[in-house]
């Protein structure tokens, strides 16, 4: 009885196997130009709408960070040995007051006989480059010895910057610097405007260390100025709305009725006889519902939504892959019998 019953089950198997190869063959029995693709677009429920004039406002949202600046450096250029601290660690000071002394080898004596080398000192004063609080001086003391260039102190201005990785996709749709920038803090205070200071390559060691890394492969880091009466904290998280740009009574169409959605695209123009067109067109800004047209098209042209698959990517998979060993079936059935 149960040899029956999985020879049954084969049967129906194959049959349904014969069903969809059938279907499929359908599909794959001619591929060639754009009038059958545009077939195809047909049966997929592509319909005409009318290209319109429309307002297009492209507002991007990401995950953000607020850093503290790390402020500028107390740098001893020439190096030396420390003699003297002015100030205690967060003291707060103006630009120019003097932090360290340091001693530091005399200049050469220009009229003295080449053989005789100087071995004099002089004391050195560096002073604070900007106006804030002093931080990094509880590290140093009196006879520590410098390399030139080395940062003896740093002073901090108690700016913050609010850091948010733009994946790399994503950047099409910044067609100059950005608009206006909001800053929203996780359960803080309201949003406030954010002075942008730049879009550049991203840290893609520290974008792994914390998890930001999306799997994008890439991308760029844009940063902005919090407001100096916005009360942040080092590291506290928000998002940042960013408006990367804005045009009105420009001519529209929906994301999904064009190929591609950066400079240049393709859309099916169908004519007023229903005869389809395949045309080129050159795109403008998008908000991801429409898609600002600056040429191809105009106002109360009809275009296919959605547009047909692109034939050289919409490739079906190879049937072979998926053949049915019958005999494979049948021993497998007859191990589970047994």
């Amino acid at each position: 009885m149960k040899k029956w019953i999985i020879v049954g089950a084969v049967a129906a198997l194959l049959l349904g196997l014969v069903g969809s190869g059938y279907l499929l063959s359908s599909r794959l029995g001619s591929t060639s130009g754009d009038e059958d693709v545009i077939g195809a677009a047909a049966d997929l429920g592509g319909e005409p709408v009318e290209v319109e004039l429309g307002t297009v406002s492209s507002v991007l949202v990401l995950d953000a960070t607020v850093r503290e600046e790390a402020g500028e450096a107390v740098e001893a250029r020439q190096g030396g040995t420390v003699t003297h601290l002015w100030l205690n660690d967060g003291a707060n000071v103006e630009e120019g007051a003097p932090v360290v002394n340091v001693s530091v080898p005399a200049e050469p004596d220009p009229d003295a006989a080449e053989d005789e080398a100087s071995s004099g000192t002089r004391e050195v004063t560096l002073y604070a480059p900007t106006s804030g609080t002093v931080a990094g001086l509880d590290d140093v003391r009196v006879d520590d010895v410098l390399e030139p260039g080395a940062a003896v102190a740093r002073v901090s201005t108690g700016e913050f910057r609010a850091e948010a990785q733009v994946p790399a996709n994503d950047l099409y749709r910044f067609y100059d610097d950005p608009g206006r920038i909001m800053l929203q803090i996780d359960k803080g205070p309201p949003a406030a405007e954010c002075s942008f200071i730049g879009l550049g390559g991203a840290d893609r060691g520290e974008a792994d260390e914390e998890g930001a890394d999306d799997g994008s492969g890439g991308g760029s880091e844009l940063s902005c100025r919090v407001p100096s009466d916005l009360t942040v904290f080092d590291g506290v998280r928000g998002r940042l709305s960013v408006s990367t740009g804005e045009a009105e009574n420009v001519v529209v169409v929906p994301v999904t009725a064009v190929r591609g959605n950066a400079e240049s695209g393709e859309v099916v123009v169908v004519g007023d006889d229903g005869a389809e067109e395949v045309r080129e067109v050159d795109l403008g800004l998008s908000d991801g519902r429409v898609i600002e047209v600056t040429a191809g098209v105009e106002v109360g042209d009809q275009v296919l939504d959605p547009v047909p698959l692109d034939p050289r990517f919409d490739v079906p998979q190879d049937p072979e892959d998926d053949e049915f060993d019958e005999e494979s079936f049948e021993d497998e059935a007859v191990e589970e019998e047994g």
